[in-house]
């Protein structure tokens, strides 16, 4: 009796994320910032669906909102997701072994890209707020 062959797919997918984040604590201002240089792979059989992510570089800076450049400043408060080709990705990481710290205010060509803009402590405080009074009936 034959045996049916599994037919099987493979994709690579290349990414870019980055994100700024504005916080405070105990009446001190920091930013995090943050970057991440990774390739997805996804195996997919008749069967079933497998996903492996590797990264090839991360780098995650905290400092002070005095030590700030202006042009981190100005960042957007985010995260940020990039699909990008294999050749830009290979450029980026080149990038992020000669100057890493400009990877965060980098807009790499992409063939996708996603935003999720940060709230701010006292935006989250407020819907919190918010959402307890309506569950509570009174407002």
């Amino acid at each position: 009796m034959a045996q049916k062959k599994l037919s099987s797919q493979k994709s690579v997918t290349y990414f870019f994320l980055k994100s700024k984040d504005v916080h405070t604590e105990n009446g001190l201002t920091s930013i995090t910032l943050f970057a991440r240089l990774a390739r997805e792979i996804t195996s997919v059989t008749d069967r079933e669906k497998q996903t492996r992510v590797e990264t090839f570089w991360v780098q995650i800076d905290d400092l002070g909102i005095e030590h700030a450049t202006e042009k981190v400043k100005a960042l957007p408060n985010c995260m940020e997701k990039y699909e990008v080709s294999e050749k830009v990705f290979l450029h980026l990481l080149q990038l992020s072994k000669s100057c890493p710290n400009e990877l965060y205010g980098v807009i790499p060509y992409y063939l996708k890209a996603n935003r999720e803009m940060f709230h701010s402590w006292p935006e989250l405080e407020q819907s919190w707020q918010k959402n307890q009074l309506e569950e509570s009936g009174t407002h």
